[in-house]
């Protein structure tokens, strides 16, 4: 069977060239903060794309068990790439992924309660159809542990300035057409560089109770 942080791998393509960036946050208001980490794997110090794999399921879970919040590149990084910083901009090949980002609006320092987390789904769900009748055709769906993505693969997009503005105008757009008094897409989410959760590991923010409860974020089926 299928594990749930195998699905990461619906959004991240893994080729021989491969350099793949795990980022793990401290969540806000959790203790004192640490200092973020980040972890980089490239396929040429693998026997096979499995093996690679594998060591990225197995960091993201254990940084993950640390306390952390596990986040990964989603575009291609290019094959150069050493690190030992994070990727930035101009380390991505090519765009392959443009996330719809969807969570409440107002106070995110808490998990979100499951009303909220109703609330974006039925705003994922009619964004999903309005795309679809536009012929965007159908994106992955992943409930973030506060929210939810939808992510509509591209076709090798150019990472460049006009395809930044392309990507900004088009989620500014959407979220003047869709947001709602409570719910919405997060404008800020493209930068070619963009980290998105690793599905399979659990999200935290603030202090968790019993109507906000720490999530996995997983992919699910669209509805």
């Amino acid at each position: 069977m299928v594990t749930e942080i195998e699905k990461m791998w619906q959004l991240v393509a893994v080729s021989q060239d491969s350099v793949l960036e795990l980022r793990a946050l401290w969540p806000k208001g959790i203790g004192e903060n640490r200092a973020p980490v980040f972890r980089h794997f490239i396929a040429a110090n693998y026997s096979s794309k499995s093996k690679m794999k594998e060591a990225v399921q197995t960091a993201a879970l254990d940084l993950n068990r640390q306390g952390f919040n596990v986040y990964i590149v989603m575009n291609p990084i290019r094959s150069d790439f050493t690190g030992p910083g994070c990727a930035r901009d101009t380390d991505i090949i090519y765009r392959d992924l443009l996330l719809i980002d969807i969570d409440r609006l107002g106070d995110t320092s808490q998990p979100a309660n499951q009303e909220e987390l109703d609330e974006a789904n039925a705003l994922a769900r009619v964004i999903e159809q309005a795309l679809s009748d536009e012929g965007w055709g159908q994106p992955i769906k992943m409930m973030s542990g506060n929210g939810f993505h939808l992510y509509f693969v591209l076709d090798d997009v150019p990472n460049d300035e006009e395809s930044t503005a392309l990507i900004r105008d088009t989620l500014l757009n959407l979220a003047e057409q869709f947001n709602t008094a409570t719910v919405g897409i997060d404008t800020t989410v493209s930068n070619a560089s963009r980290i998105t959760k690793v599905p399979g590991t659990i999200m935290r923010k603030g202090i968790e109770t019993a109507d906000r409860p720490y999530r996995m974020a997983r992919v699910v089926e669209s509805e």
